[in-house]
């Protein structure tokens, strides 16, 4: 089964399209207003009228100009995010063969970046606590997918190793 997909362009018309990015540069001057409630205090308000609608229409009209590019990186980040967690795995598992002397043919070095990158993952304590919502793993991720790059050319030789295909770990 194959999957198609297609471009904004592919599907709505030049008019639309330009519609769309007159409506966008229109949004200052009274045209679509959020429905949402107004927060409740002065210094809510103000940062709400002054600030957030301001930096909203920025990054709106930002959007519209480069959809092309930021619609190419949101399809990639399923498979970048894939690629780290795979790479996670195969750390947790090279450093259980180095422990089971199954696999020995890892620098101390590299060992230790490995280790330090999962101990800190795993210890909810960390720069970010896990607790916080939305960005307790944010960290943990960043230093997993920073140990794997500095890894990179060992976690592809313990894939080899292990018979693994590569391409599941690593874009080449």
């Amino acid at each position: 089964m194959t999957t198609l997909t297609a471009t904004l362009e592919e599907r709505v018309g030049d008019t639309t399209i330009r519609h769309v990015r007159e409506d966008i540069q229109h949004a200052g001057e009274g045209a679509a207003e959020s429905t949402a409630p107004e927060p409740k205090t002065r210094l809510l308000r103000f940062l709400e009228n002054a600030v957030a609608k301001r930096l909203g229409h920025r990054h709106l009209l930002k959007l519209a100009a480069n959809r092309a590019s930021v619609t190419a990186a949101w399809r990639e980040l399923p498979d970048r995010m894939h690629l780290a967690a795979n790479q996670t795995k195969l750390m947790m598992e090279l450093v259980d063969d180095f422990r089971a002397g199954t696999y020995r043919k890892i620098p101390w070095h590299s060992l230790a970046i490995g280790v330090a990158a999962i101990l800190y993952a795993a210890n909810p304590a960390d720069v970010l606590p896990d607790m916080v919502v939305g960005l307790g793993l944010l960290d943990d991720i960043v230093v997993a997918a920073l140990a794997a790059r500095v890894l990179r050319k060992d976690l592809m030789m313990y894939c080899e190793f292990k018979g693994y295909a590569v391409d599941d770990y690593f874009k080449r």
